[in-house]
């Protein structure tokens, strides 16, 4: 538990700490371990280096903290895999990733590449509360009577124009 402060320094009261979220960092390498496990059978060190454009001592290095942690198992020149509490973490995290790059890709119409960049960015910002929120604006719009095609049709015409047309 801590105190939470307003903006002013006002005293609130206590508030029960949010499960520790983890890093960035530790995000990527627990998604990069998943996506590789999903297309090969064996996933190396050389396999996460490659994806994540980092250097082979970087991974060996980070998958010291994650073993520590009870997030991966791996064995110098061995391959590397989740163990089933950084499986968990990971899936949640591509789950993440996956609904804010269809939102953004599908719903807003960002370009495929543009859509991917912005998705890595935002799944480790985004919390389980909004992401639930979006996915069901995404269902709704994409089972509503008008269609996702008027939806989506007509945010596209916003865009270019700047003006509203009436939903029927």
């Amino acid at each position: 538990m801590y105190v939470f402060e307003t903006y002013k320094g006002r005293k609130m009261g206590k508030i029960m700490e949010a499960p520790k979220r983890l890093t960035r960092g530790i995000e990527d390498y627990l998604e990069a371990i998943h996506v590789l496990g999903l297309e090969r059978e064996v996933v190396r060190v050389r396999d996460i280096a490659g994806t994540l454009g980092v250097s082979m001592p970087s991974v060996t290095g980070m998958l010291a903290k994650l073993k520590k942690r009870g997030l991966v198992k791996h064995e110098r020149y061995e391959p590397v895999s989740l163990t089933e509490r950084g499986r968990k973490r990971a899936e949640a995290v591509y789950k993440r990733h996956m609904e804010l790059r269809h939102f953004l890709e599908v719903i807003l119409g960002i370009k495929k590449e543009k859509a991917e960049e912005q998705a890595c960015r935002l799944e480790h910002a985004v919390s389980e509360d909004t992401l639930t929120r979006l996915t069901k604006l995404i269902d709704y719009i994409g089972n509503c009577r008008l269609g996702r095609e008027h939806w989506t049709e007509g945010f596209q015409e916003y865009l270019r124009t700047g003006k509203l047309t009436r939903m029927r």
